[in-house]
């Protein structure tokens, strides 16, 4: 029913002694693409214990609840935010009523009895990680913890051939993805690394496919005008999301299927996505 995306960090700065203002930390992201809002993107966060879930009726708005699952009023919401030196927002949605609400606390061991301890650990580390790594570490840490060393899922793959696969099909061999997208702008820089990177395993048993949540027509006219060696087909943009809501990321699969090493994001000198990605293939070559 809910998903956690992520806290949002707030801090109260005093302006004077009469004045308070509040300031929402703002954090770099990867040098990378999101295509969609964060309302479209899925976690795999746990579901939120039943003394958490909604009791009034608001629906398709913002909702703010304290750290004890209360729900506020605009008055109360305002008198925590005003008269606390430190507050945090962590940000959920409530699919059932199409609502965003906010949870208002100082401390993770404040939200004790309403979240699960794996929970709150969670969240104490993906804060640690924001704050010396920013953004781009959190999503890297959500998506290796999801898919490293777990096999690949089912899925129809619809291919530019017209044919339909499934990544049953690429077992027996090392499986490189990409994922990526038409308007991702760092996807289409690396493209020329990529295709060396095809031209360099021509000899070796190394699949290279390409998955795009663009239709299968306009991923054919893209590849008219921008040479892209990768075997190409198209995934809808939930499963995409599955895997990944950063663009471009690179999974690295064993021969029977097991993702091994994962790269998410473009680097600031794009080149050097050939030399990382040689470097996972050759680690995992047997």
């Amino acid at each position: 029913m809910y998903s956690y995306l992520n806290v949002v960090y707030i801090e109260i700065v005093f302006k004077s002694s009469k004045m308070r203002i509040l300031q929402i930390i703002l954090v770099l992201s990867l040098l990378s693409c999101q295509s969609a809002s964060s309302e479209d993107v899925k976690t795999n966060q746990p579901e939120a214990p039943q003394s958490m879930q909604p009791n009034n009726q608001t629906t398709n708005g913002i909702v703010f609840r304290d750290a004890q699952g209360n729900f506020l009023t605009d008055a109360e919401k305002d008198s925590i935010v005003q008269n606390l030196e430190s507050v945090q927002a962590l940000r959920r949605y409530d699919d059932e009523n199409n609502n965003t609400e906010y949870i208002l606390f100082q401390d993770y061991e404040d939200l004790r009895g309403f979240l699960e301890d794996d929970v709150i650990a969670n969240l104490i580390e993906e804060n640690k990680l924001m704050r010396s790594g920013g953004r781009g570490a959190v999503i890297n840490k959500r998506i290796n913890d999801q898919w490293i060393d777990k096999p690949l899922p089912a899925g129809d793959l619809n291919m530019l051939d017209g044919s339909t696969k499934s990544f049953a099909d690429y077992k027996g061999k090392m499986l490189v993805i990409n994922f990526w997208y038409i308007n991702c702008g760092p996807c289409i820089a690396e493209m020329p690394y990529l295709n060396d990177l095809v031209d360099k395993y021509s000899n070796e048993d190394i699949q290279f496919l390409a998955l795009s949540f663009d239709s299968k027509t306009d991923i054919k006219n893209f590849l008219q005008r921008t040479e892209f060696k990768y075997e190409q087909g198209a995934i809808t943009r939930a499963f995409m999301y599955d895997f990944t809501p950063v663009s471009p990321g690179h999974f690295i699969v064993d021969e029977e299927g097991i993702i091994r090493d994962i790269l998410i994001g473009a680097p600031r000198q794009t080149s050097i996505i050939y030399q990382r990605l040689i470097s996972v293939i050759e680690k995992n070559k047997k």
